[in-house]
């Protein structure tokens, strides 16, 4: 009888960390199609920053509206610098209604582009993340940038 019970205590233990691994699985498998759809708006402002000549408003960029192809991104916004904002949908209450953005870059990826200083060039690389770790965490590997400072413009 005492075998019986430390064997179902230790199924009960390995069931725990099995379901909050498949938990974090799951969690990053979607944050990651949320990346996966900004694809055509990175596009769109990657060919924005070469043709335009001066400064668009937020939500001007062409490729603002609802998410595309997934029920995990919801809104994507842009600002006036071309930064892509998209809002987290359908993946549980801890992630809903964060954000992951995406930052033009000048080469190397890591130094952000600015409108209209940086019109006529090409947009060389992007910097991914979001503003909030437990998102960042979910992100993949390449995509955990803190972009608290770009989360705070004018989105629409």
């Amino acid at each position: 009888m005492v075998e019986l019970i430390i064997t179902t205590c230790i199924v009960a233990v390995l069931a725990s960390i099995a379901l909050t691994q498949m938990r974090d699985y799951t969690r990053r498998a979607r944050v990651s199609e949320v990346v996966t759809a900004t694809g055509q708006c990175k596009n769109t402002v990657a060919e924005n920053y070469l043709i335009r000549d001066s400064t668009p408003d937020p939500g001007t960029w062409g490729c603002e509206g609802p998410g595309r192809n997934t029920k995990y991104a919801g809104r994507v916004e842009t600002s006036s610098n071309g930064v892509i904002r998209v809002t987290v949908e359908n993946v549980d209450p801890l992630m809903n209604g964060r954000h992951v953005h995406l930052v033009p870059a000048r080469s190397g990826g890591s130094t952000p582009m600015y409108t209209p200083a940086d019109l006529g060039k090409g947009v060389q690389g992007w910097i991914c993340g979001s503003d909030w770790l437990p998102v960042r965490n979910a992100l993949p590997a390449n995509c955990r940038s803190d972009t608290t400072t770009f989360s705070s413009g004018d989105f629409h």
